[in-house]
């Protein structure tokens, strides 16, 4: 009779913790890929664009503060497209203007607010060809 108590709840621990672990690793495929003219309040996005010329800066003017990070971010197919997005977190090396980004958040009044910690640059080298491979015309 022990044994039988001791297994069923050796089995109801394994069901929720890999209940848990199959949550938290789909839980990030779940977050739509979306440009600045395609976002709603209603869902969190994985917001992609271009950092636009100049727009680096916190809310007093600055780098960055305590309150975050500002910038514009422009729709990389609809130049017209941009959005303000409010970050707080640890700033990538390589993030600067017409740099490509993709950061994590919601909309809120109009302006994006990021996860703390999601904001990603995309290397451009990844996405050119290199000088070598192109062909002769």
């Amino acid at each position: 009779m022990r044994s039988r108590l001791r297994f069923i709840v050796a089995i109801g621990l394994a069901v929720v913790l890999g209940g848990g672990l199959l949550y938290y690793s789909i839980g990030g495929t779940m977050e739509t890929y979306a440009g600045p003219g395609e976002l709603t309040s209603q869902k969190t996005y994985r917001l992609n664009g271009t950092v636009a010329p100049g727009s680096p800066k916190d809310p007093a003017g600055q780098a960055q503060s305590s309150e975050g990070l500002t910038f514009t971010v422009i729709d990389k197919e609809n130049p017209g497209q941009k959005i303000t997005v409010l970050y707080r977190g640890t700033v990538p090396d390589q993030f600067k203007d017409g740099r490509e980004v993709v950061v994590t958040g919601t909309l809120k009044g109009g302006t994006f607010v990021a996860r703390n910690d999601s904001l990603v640059t995309l290397c451009p080298s990844k996405f050119t060809d290199r000088p070598d491979d192109q062909t002769p015309a």
